[in-house]
């Protein structure tokens, strides 16, 4: 049986290596990677899926309503692969619309 120090390794094992996974996002740096995975998002196919709005949403109410805009655009740049000023309002991905 692992004792709590080796389970705790394990833990912060996963978490690095989903880290590094997400960090492969487009505009993901380490920190965003560390809020993803704080709203759920653990896996690049994850973020993929996932409605950028609803994130950048769910984030700003967990930090008071206060979220620069920006930080929608780098979730949509994440989806779809592309620089986050490229994201801006209104939004047409690469294959059609939002």
């Amino acid at each position: 049986m692992a004792d709590a120090g080796e389970a705790h390794r394990m833990t912060m094992n996963n978490v690095e290596e989903r880290v590094r996974q997400l960090t492969m996002l487009r505009n993901v740096g380490e920190k965003t990677a560390l809020a993803l995975l704080d709203l759920g998002i653990e896996t690049p196919e994850q973020m993929f899926e996932a409605d950028p709005e609803t994130l950048f949403e769910e984030m700003k109410h967990r930090r008071g309503g206060k979220l620069d805009r920006c930080v929608l655009y780098l979730f949509r740049g994440a989806k779809h692969g592309i620089a986050w000023p490229e994201c801006k309002d209104p939004l047409t991905p690469p294959g059609g619309p939002v």
